[in-house]
C-alpha cells in the first residue's frame, strides 16, 4: 500500500523489531551494526525475509509503501536518516544542513568518495538531480514534500544548496526520508521512467533482480563505502498468509520472518531458538475515505465522490461511530495495537489528546436514519489482500451493520490497491502510515491538494492555512497549539478515521544476529550476519 510509505494495516503491522542499538554510527561512518561484540559469523549466505505485502515499483520518487521503505532502506541511502533516539542524523551527507537567511537556505554537504553500486560517483550534482526528479516527476510521491524548495544550486563538487520560498520546518526530516534518497544520474538517464525496474542508489547492496512481483533480490554491493556486508545475498519474499510465514521461518524457508499473527509471536517468543521484540511505532492506521478524488490524487482540484459518505457527511460521522477500536485490536491482533484516534502519536512532543468518537451504534443508527440516504447504506471497503487485512475489514462491517452500513469487504493486491487509491477508484480504504518524528509530515502528505497520497481527495481552505502555519515556524509550544488545531478540524471533517497505533514484532533464529532497526521499523542489513559453524 501506499505510505507510504502506505504502512498498511496489515500483517506488516505486526512485523517490525526495535533493536537496542544504533540506527546509524557516527557522521563519518555508514549505517552499521551495534558497537557491542557479536559472534564470528559467515562470509557470505543469503538472508530470506519474509514481507507482508509486495512493493511497488522500487523507484524511490514514486514508490510510497512501507514494504518498499524496507528494501530501500538496504539499497538507497539518503541524505539524511534517523537514530535509535529518533533524530535526525546525517548519512550521504556529512553533517546537517547549514541553514540561514531566515531559515530559507539550506547548504548541505555531500561525502567525498562515495560511489553508487553502479561504480559511478555520488556528488553534488547527483542530489540536485535526485531532488529535481522528485520534485517534477509527474507521477511523482514526494512533489507534496518538497513544494517549498523554489531552487537548488550546486554550489561546488561536493556542496548543493537549497532555496525554499517560504520557511519548512520539517524539511530535515522529509530529507531523512525517501525524499533524500540519492539516485544514480547515469542510471536515471538510461533508465528514465522505468528506473524502478534496476534502481541503482548507494547502499550496502546493490538490486540484482525481481524474478516475480512477490521476489526482490539483492546482493553485495562492489562500491558501499562502508564496511563490506557479512551476507552476500537478501532475498524478499511476499508472504501474504501469516501460516505459510510461520511454517517457513520453523522449516528455514525463511530466517526472518516480519508476516507473522500475533498467536505464532507468541508461540515463537517461548521458544528458545528464536528471537522475537517488539515495539509501538509512530505509524497509525485508518480508514480513507473518498469524499473529491473523482479524477486522481494528484489533480489539484477535487469534485464530489459518488458515493453516500461524501454525498452525506454525516454518515461519516455515523461510521466513526459505529466502529470500535479495542474490538479490532482484541479480535484481530490480540490485543497488539494501541487504539487511538489522532495522526500524532502520544510519543510525539505535538501530541495532544482530544475525545475519540465515542462507540455507539444506537446513536449512529440514529443519524444514518436522519441523514436522507437511502437504507442500508451500502459500502465497499478496499483492503490489502491478506489474511489479518480482510479479517479487520470483516469485523469493521460486522460493526457497522448495526448503525445501517452494509459493508462489502474487497480483498485487493497491493499495486492495484494503491493504484486504485491514486486515481479515486475506491469508496473507503483500510490505509495506514508507518509514522514520521514531525507531525506534519503525517498529515499533510494525507490531505495537502495535488499529495499522491491525498486519496481522500480534501481539500480544506482552512486546513491548508493551518498546516502552513505549522510549517513556517520551529517553535514547539506554537507548533503544538497549531496542530491542536488541526487535529480537531480533522475530526469534524472525518474523511480518515484514525484507528490505531501501530506495533511492530519481528521473529527470527538465533543464528542471525546483527539485525539493526530505525524507529520507523526499518530493517537494516549492513552488519547483519549468519553466525558460522
Amino acid at each position: 500500500m501506499r505510505n507510504f510509505i502506505r504502512l498498511k494495516h496489515s500483517l506488516a503491522f505486526l512485523v517490525a523489531l526495535m533493536a537496542g542499538a544504533s540506527l546509524l554510527a557516527a557522521c563519518s561512518s555508514a549505517p552499521s551494526a551495534s558497537s557491542t561484540p557479536t559472534p564470528k559469523v559467515q562470509n557470505g549466505g543469503t538472508l530470506n525475509i519474509g514481507i507482508p505485502t509486495a512493493p511497488e515499483a522500487l523507484d524511490p520518487s514514486t514508490e510510497a509503501s512501507f514494504v518498499g521503505h524496507w528494501v530501500f532502506a538496504n539499497m538507497c541511502y539518503g541524505l539524511y536518516g534517523f537514530s535509535v533516539k529518533n533524530q535526525v542524523v546525517p548519512v550521504l551527507a556529512t553533517g546537517l544542513p547549514t541553514i540561514s537567511d531566515g531559515g530559507l537556505l539550506y547548504t548541505i554537504h555531500v561525502r567525498q568518495g562515495v560511489r553508487f553500486n553502479d561504480g559511478t560517483a555520488m556528488t553534488a550534482e547527483a542530489v540536485k538531480t535526485s531532488l529535481v526528479r522528485d520534485k517534477t516527476l509527474p507521477t511523482s510521491a514526494r512533489a507534496a514534500a518538497l513544494a517549498d524548495i523554489s531552487s537548488i544550486t550546486v554550489v561546488n563538487k561536493y556542496t548543493v544548496q537549497l532555496r525554499l520560498s517560504q520557511v519548512d520546518a520539517p524539511l530535515t526530516s522529509i530529507l531523512a526520508s525517501r525524499s533524500g534518497i540519492v539516485m544514480s544520474p547515469t542510471a536515471l538517464a538510461r533508465e528514465g521512467a522505468n528506473f524502478g525496474n534496476d534502481p541503482v542508489c548507494v547502499g550496502p547492496f546493490s538490486f540484482q533482480s525481481r524474478p516475480s512481483l512477490d521476489q526482490i533480490n539483492l546482493t553485495r554491493s562492489k562500491y558501499f563505502y562502508g564496511k563490506k556486508p557479512a551476507v552476500q545475498q537478501v532475498i524478499y519474499h511476499v508472504i501474504t498468509d501469516p501460516a505459510t510465514c510461520y511454517s517457513d521461518l520453523l522449516s528455514g524457508a525463511i530466517n526472518v520472518a516480519e508476516c507473522l499473527a500475533p498467536n505464532d509471536v507468541k508461540l515463537l517468543d517461548s521458544n528458545s531458538a528464536y528471537r522475537v521484540q517488539q515495539v509501538t511505532s509512530d505509524g497509525y492506521s485508518m480508514i480513507v475515505i473518498n469524499v473529491g478524488n473523482v479524477a486522481g490524487s494528484l489533480k489539484k482540484t477535487y469534485g464530489t465522490a459518488d458515493n453516500p459518505l461524501a454525498k452525506y457527511p454525516v454518515l461519516r460521522q455515523a461510521l466513526a461511530m459505529s466502529i470500535n477500536s479495542k474490538t479490532i485490536n482484541n479480535v484481530v491482533y490480540d490485543g497488539t495495537m494501541v487504539p487511538g484516534c489522532s495522526p500524532i502519536p502520544p510519543s510525539s512532543p505535538y501530541f495532544t489528546a482530544v475525545p475519540c468518537p465515542k462507540y455507539d451504534p444506537a446513536a449512529a443508527k440514529k443519524l444514518v436514519e436522519q441523514s436522507g440516504a437511502p437504507t442500508p447504506v451500502d459500502l465497499t471497503l478496499m483492503v490489502d489482500t491478506g489474511t489479518l487485512n480482510v479479517e479487520e475489514g470483516e469485523v469493521i462491517a460486522d460493526e457497522a451493520k448495526a448503525a445501517g452500513f452494509n459493508i462489502t469487504v474487497q480483498p485487493t493486491e497491493g499495486t492495484t490497491a494503491a493504484a486504485n487509491a491514486e486515481s479515486g477508484n475506491f469508496e473507503m480504504y483500510l490505509a495506514g502510515w508507518s509514522g514520521r518524528i514531525d507531525p506534519d509530515q503525517n498529515i499533510s502528505i494525507w490531505y495537502t491538494p495535488g499529495s499522491a497520497l491525498n486519496f481522500s481527495g480534501a481539500d480544506y481552505p482552512t486546513l491548508n492555512t493551518l498546516l502552513a502555519e505549522g510549517r513556517g515556524t520551529e517553535n514547539v509550544a506554537q507548533r503544538k497549539a497549531i496542530y491542536a488545531k488541526v487535529v480537531k478540524y480533522l475530526d469534524q471533517k472525518e474523511d480518515s478515521i484514525y484507528l490505531m497505533y501501530t506495533t511492530y514484532q519481528i521473529a527470527y533464529p538465533k543464528s542471525v544476529v546483527g539485525l539493526v532497526f530505525d524507529p520507523n521499523g526499518n530493517l537494516m542489513l549492513a552488519g547483519a550476519g549468519i553466525k558460522a559453524g
